[in-house]
C-alpha cells in the first residue's frame, strides 16, 4: 500500500463518498471533508500529503482554500477540480501553487493516475535526497563509487561541465539522471546562475508552452501580468528538462528552434527574447526508435545528444552496493535513535547479487523495511523481504539461462529480470500494482519491462 495520505473536499456529500471511496480502493489512505475549514483543520495534524478540492465551494473556494494552506505553510500537494474545462480556471489553480487540475465529470481512473504520478514523483525527491551526495565524488561520509562505470560517467561529466554543450542522460528510473545533471550545472561556470528543473511529463500539453515560454498580459483571459517563462527564469543558467520523451511533438518543433536561434517567444508577444541558457535533458525512454516511430524530431534528437551520458542501472555496478547499502543506512533508513545498523554476511551477499530493477528506490526501501525488523541493530536473512531472501532459487533460474547458451549477456539478464517480475505478480496474487510496490518500482515501470522483456 502507498504511503501517501489523501484528503478529498467537497461540499456534495455523494462526490465526497464516491471519490474517497475509489480512493481507498486504489490502496491510498483517504480522508474526507465538508468544507475548506474542515479541511484546514486536518492539514493542522500535518499528516496530509495530497489534497483533491472542488474549485467552486460555499464560504472559502478551493484556490482560496490553497492559498491559505500555502500561507500557514502546510506542504500538501493540491489537485484542484472545476466544472469548467478552460485555460483560465487552470491558470489560476497552477498559479496559486496546484500541481494540476481535473474537470468535471471526475474520473475514478485519472484521479488515481494522478495519484500514481505524485507517488511517483515523491519516491524520487526522497531518492535524489539520497543521491545528492553520491552521484559523482564524494559522499557525507566519505562514501565514493567503486564501479569501474560510475568512474567513467564522473570523468564524462568533469570534461562536458565546463562546455557549454548540450547534454542527453539517459538510463532507468533511479539511476540518478537529475542528480548527474545538477552536477554538470554545479561543475561549469555557470553554476553562480539558476538551475531550472523541468519534467516534461507533469505539465498538462495545453499549458506547456505558457510554463516554458512565459506570456504577456492579456495573453488569455486570466492573464493579468505578463510572467516569465521557465526558459527566461534559467537565463545565464541551466534549464534541465527531464521526461524529455513525453514532450509533444509540437513542443519538440518550438524547443527545436530555441536550440538553433537562442531565442523564445513567450505567448501574445511578437517580439522574440533572447535567451542565454545550457540544456540538459534526460529520459527513460528509447529515443532512438521514438524517431522511427515517428514520435519524436530525429533533428531535435541529434541536437539534445551532442553530448550523451547513459546511467548503467545498479545491477550492472554491484561493487558500488556494499558502500551505498552503509551510506544509506547511516544517512537515510535508520530508525529514530537506533544505535549503529550492520548487515550479516549471509544478507549482505543477498543484497549484493540481487537485480534490483527498481534501483536505489528499491534498495532504500528495502533497507528501511530491514532495519525496523531488525533485532540488536543487525539485518539478517530472515529481516529482507521475499523477493530479495529467495535470491538462491532465482539464482538458480539464472544459471539456468546461463547454461543454455542462447541469446547475449543482454538477453539473459531480461530473461531473468522478467522470471523475477513474474514471480513477484504471482506472489502478489496476480495483483500488478503490489508486485510494483514489494519492487520498489512504479506500476507504469512494471508494465514498461514487462513489455520490454517479452
Amino acid at each position: 500500500m502507498s504511503e501517501l495520505n489523501v484528503l478529498v473536499v467537497d461540499d456534495e456529500p455523494a462526490v465526497r463518498q464516491v471519490l474517497a471511496a475509489a480512493i481507498a480502493k486504489a490502496g491510498y489512505a483517504v480522508e474526507a471533508a465538508a468544507s475548506a475549514a474542515e479541511a484546514l483543520a486536518k492539514l493542522d495534524g500535518n499528516g496530509i500529503d495530497v489534497v483533491i478540492s472542488d474549485v467552486f465551494m460555499p464560504v472559502m473556494d478551493g484556490i482560496e482554500l490553497l492559498k491559505e494552506a500555502r500561507t500557514r505553510g502546510y506542504p500538501a500537494t493540491f489537485i484542484m477540480v472545476t466544472a469548467f474545462a478552460s485555460v483560465d480556471s487552470a491558470i489560476d489553480a497552477l498559479r496559486a501553487g496546484a500541481w494540476d487540475y481535473i474537470t468535471k465529470p471526475v474520473r475514478n481512473e485519472e484521479v488515481v493516475h494522478r495519484l500514481q504520478q505524485i507517488d511517483a514523483v515523491r519516491g524520487l525527491r526522497e531518492e535524489n535526497r539520497a543521491l545528492r551526495s553520491m552521484v559523482l565524488g564524494t559522499g557525507d561520509r566519505g562514501y565514493r563509487f567503486a564501479s569501474p562505470s560510475m568512474l567513467a560517467i564522473e570523468r564524462l561529466v568533469t570534461r562536458v561541465a565546463p562546455t557549454d554543450s548540450t547534454v542527453l542522460v539517459t538510463g532507468e528510473s533511479g539511476t540518478g539522471k537529475g542528480v548527474t545533471a545538477r552536477r554538470i550545472h554545479e561543475l561549469s561556470s555557470r553554476r553562480e546562475g539558476p538551475f531550472v528543473a523541468v519534467n516534461c511529463a507533469a505539465i498538462p500539453e495545453n499549458l506547456i508552452e505558457a510554463e516554458l515560454f512565459g506570456h504577456t498580459k492579456g495573453a488569455f483571459t486570466s492573464a493579468d501580468r505578463a510572467r516569465k517563462g521557465l526558459f527566461l527564469q534559467a537565463d545565464r543558467g541551466t534549464i534541465f528538462l527531464d521526461e524529455i520523451g513525453e514532450l509533444p511533438l509540437s513542443m519538440q518543433t518550438k524547443l527545436l528552434h530555441v536550440l538553433e536561434a537562442k531565442e523564445v517567444r513567450p505567448l501574445g508577444s511578437e517580439q522574440p527574447r533572447r535567451v542565454d541558457v545550457r540544456i540538459i535533458a534526460a529520459t527513460n525512454r528509447e529515443l532512438p526508435a521514438m524517431v522511427t516511430q515517428g514520435r519524436f524530431r530525429e533533428d531535435l534528437y541529434f541536437r539534445l545528444s551532442v553530448f550523451q551520458i547513459g546511467m548503467p542501472p545498479l545491477r550492472d555496478r554491484r561493487a558500488d552496493i556494499p558502500g551505498l547499502m552503509r551510506h544509506l543506512m547511516q544517512q537515510r533508513v535508520m530508525p529514530s535513535g537506533a544505535a549503529k545498523l550492520t548487515i550479516e554476511p549471509d544478507a549482505e551477499d543477498l543484497l549484493v547479487n540481487f537485480p534490483w530493477p527498481g534501483n536505489v528506490r528499491q534498495l532504500e526501501n528495502v533497507l528501511h523495511r530491514a532495519a525496523i525488523l531488525a533485532d540488536g541493530g543487525t539485518i539478517r536473512v530472515s529481516d529482507l523481504p521475499p523477493e530479495v531472501a529467495r535470491l538462491p532459487a532465482a539464482a538458480d533460474a539464472a544459471a539456468s539461462v546461463a547454461d543454455s547458451g542462447e541469446g547475449s549477456l543482454r538477453e539473459r539478464v531480461r530473461r531473468f529480470e522478467l522470471s523475477l517480475l513474474r514471480r513477484a505478480i504471482d506472489e502478489a496474487g496476480g495483483d500488478r500494482r503490489v508486485a510494483a510496490q514489494r519492487l520498489g518500482i512504479g506500476l507504469s515501470s512494471l508494465y514498461r519491462k514487462l513489455e520490454e522483456t517479452d
